[in-house]
């Protein structure tokens, strides 16, 4: 049995779209949450025993909201949603202060849900990468 499954690469592109934008909004949210909270949220990392702590918690939330523009915008999509994924899981230990309870896990779970689609099959067509790239190949082609 021969069985081919077509896929619209315009609703395919847009269902990428969605799910990078829903994803870096969520990011966002999360991480201004933890910047209007920063006493806690570096009192955490403190308390669990990071080496400079409020360097190493800023960094992580200031890298945390790049990606997260960088995932919205769609470019660099595929290494920013892999960092991302690292650093949302190190922004999560520090917010729950190591204590993994079953809704940490559930949570990161559904986050990691949400980015693997933009990590493992790229931006899509509605996309600063997927410009550039025909961007570059046009320049190439010119002769």
């Amino acid at each position: 049995m021969n069985l081919r499954c077509n896929i619209d690469e315009d609703v395919f592109s847009f269902t990428i779209f969605l799910t990078r934008l829903l994803t870096g909004l969520v990011l966002l949210y999360v991480t201004v949450g933890c910047l209007l909270f920063y006493r806690e949220f570096l009192y955490n990392a403190t308390a669990i025993g990071l080496p400079l702590p409020v360097p190493v918690g800023l960094t992580v939330l200031v890298v945390e909201m790049f990606l997260a523009l960088l995932l919205v915008l769609g470019w660099f999509t595929r290494p920013a949603a892999w960092l991302s994924v690292l650093c949302t899981a190190a922004m999560g230990v520090i917010f729950f202060a190591s204590d993994l309870n079953k809704l940490y896990v559930a949570l990161l779970v559904l986050l990691l849900a949400a980015i693997l689609p933009a990590a493992l099959l790229g931006p899509g067509k509605i996309s600063l990468d997927y410009k550039h790239a025909v961007r570059r190949a046009q320049r190439s082609y010119r002769g």
